[in-house]
């Protein structure tokens, strides 16, 4: 997977919900030496406010934060819909 579960995340909430969720993953800035990157998946409505939050997950890198938390974000959705076959993803 070139690149990482951000891409996946995305088409398998598009897959969901079409274009009435917005799928995000939110990184920042932490004071942890060790992990100073975290990140979040969310499911955002139309209206702006989040209908989801997954995660956070932390990494030293930013991309891998931001890798995390699509992957948390991917496998939630999984769990959550199980009739939905995402193995085209």
């Amino acid at each position: 997977m070139a690149d990482g579960y951000c891409m996946t995340f995305n088409n398998a909430a598009q897959k969901v919900f079409g274009s009435t969720v917005r799928p995000i993953v939110e990184t920042w800035k932490t004071n942890n030496r060790a992990e100073p990157w975290s990140a979040e998946a969310r499911l955002v409505g139309q209206d702006g406010i989040s209908v989801v939050k997954i995660g956070p997950s932390s990494a030293p890198k930013k991309q891998r934060a931001k890798d995390l938390a699509a992957r948390s974000g991917f496998e939630w959705l999984c769990s959550q819909y199980p009739e939905i076959d995402f193995s085209d993803l």
